[in-house]
């Protein structure tokens, strides 16, 4: 074998591993955040204004309860670099509209999300949750959980 394709291979050996890890490592965080009704999603305003919140995707993490999201955006994405929080009064959930990512938006949120609408007082959000994550998200929502 030629020391270009060991090269190659090596770093297609490398770059599967690293792949892999980085899933494993996604869903024991998601886990741990969800046992303590938290998560990690994106948000963005589709119409009206909200406080906090523009039309740009915001990567952060989320605490759930019924009727309310805490929003705390991270800065450029890096998750020990916290804005603050952000108060989201949901009046309604748009479950039917769910979809994933597109390819543009896939620059700005995981395409392992569905996005959903929220609709709150004064504007209509798009949420993206991890699809693993999305009915537990919106059991969490709703007024009788």
């Amino acid at each position: 074998m030629s020391d270009l394709a060991r090269i190659l291979l090596i770093g297609l050996v490398s770059g599967l591993v690293a792949f892999g890890i980085g899933v494993v490592m996604q869903r024991r965080r998601a886990g741990r955040l969800q046992r303590v009704s938290r998560l990690e999603c994106s948000v963005r305003v589709v119409d009206g204004e909200h406080v906090g919140l523009s039309g740009k995707w915001w990567a952060g993490e989320a605490t759930l309860s019924p009727g309310r999201i805490r929003f705390v955006r991270f800065t450029g994405g890096l998750r020990f670099l916290r804005r603050r929080a952000v108060e989201i009064q949901v009046a309604d959930i748009e479950v039917s509209e769910h979809r994933s990512p597109t390819v543009r938006e896939a620059l700005s949120v995981s395409p392992d999300t569905d996005v959903i609408r929220l609709v709150t007082p004064t504007s209509t959000l798009e949420w993206a949750v991890l699809g693993s994550q999305l009915h537990w998200a919106v059991d969490c929502l709703s007024p009788s959980a």
